[in-house]
């Protein structure tokens, strides 16, 4: 459980301190996201191959792609629900909502920035290796795999609270969306990893949601 609270700790001041309005939209606030995630990555692609099990959780099988994008898809319809129940127009969610994606920068300037974009892409895979590859395996050895994934999506959803105060509105008060997209997606893609024991549909449902979300199915006027 150690190997877990680092991760839980390492991650949870990355995103506190990157997610920060000083650094929106910029090169740097990606960066330390990836920079962090990329050698917890490093740790959990080292235990996986240590205990000969990289190839069965990374390798590519049919029906990855299908199952990745539908998974995506349920979480882009599920977030649009959300957003017009708690985001909606002259409601405090719809500042939360304006925090997040000034945080995020504009769409059109991450699309011309080719470092941006592979930041953007890259994060989501590396999430994916440490929190369903490193963090969901400890959690399933110590408590079972009933307990862990649901375990797994809440603390991956701790890792991003700090936004409920980086993020925070004036007038609106403290930012819980970030928070309440973690769990909710992290309960899926947990789920998914755990019945599934492999990796490559979480990842390309997680860069496909990630990225489109970011860059393309905003909420109109944001």
């Amino acid at each position: 459980m150690k190997r877990v609270a680092v991760v839980v700790v390492a991650t949870t001041a990355a995103i506190g301190f990157a997610l920060r309005h000083d650094l929106a939209g910029s090169k740097t606030m990606y960066l330390v996201i990836a920079a962090v995630y990329a050698v917890l990555a490093g740790w959990a692609l080292y235990e996986m191959w240590d205990d000969g099990t990289l190839l069965d959780r990374l390798s590519p099988r049919w029906g990855d792609l299908s199952l990745g994008v539908v998974v995506a898809g349920v979480l882009f319809a599920g977030s649009w629900v959300g957003r017009s129940l708690i985001a909606a127009s002259g409601t405090p969610g719809q500042a939360w909502l304006f925090h997040i994606y000034l945080q995020l920068g504009n769409p059109a300037n991450i699309e011309r920035s080719l470092v941006i974009t592979v930041l953007l892409l890259l994060v989501p895979l590396l999430e994916e290796i440490v929190w369903r590859g490193m963090v969901l395996s400890h959690l399933t050895q110590k408590f079972g795999q009933r307990r862990a994934w649901p375990l797994a999506a809440l603390l991956y959803a701790v890792s991003v609270s700090p936004t409920i105060f980086t993020l925070a509105d004036p007038v609106a008060g403290k930012n819980p969306l970030l928070f309440v997209a973690a769990l909710g997606c992290g309960i899926f893609w947990s789920f998914l990893a755990s019945v599934t024991n492999r990796l490559p549909p979480v990842i390309i449902s997680h860069i496909a949601f990630t990225y489109f979300s970011v860059t393309q199915f905003r909420a109109p006027g944001l």
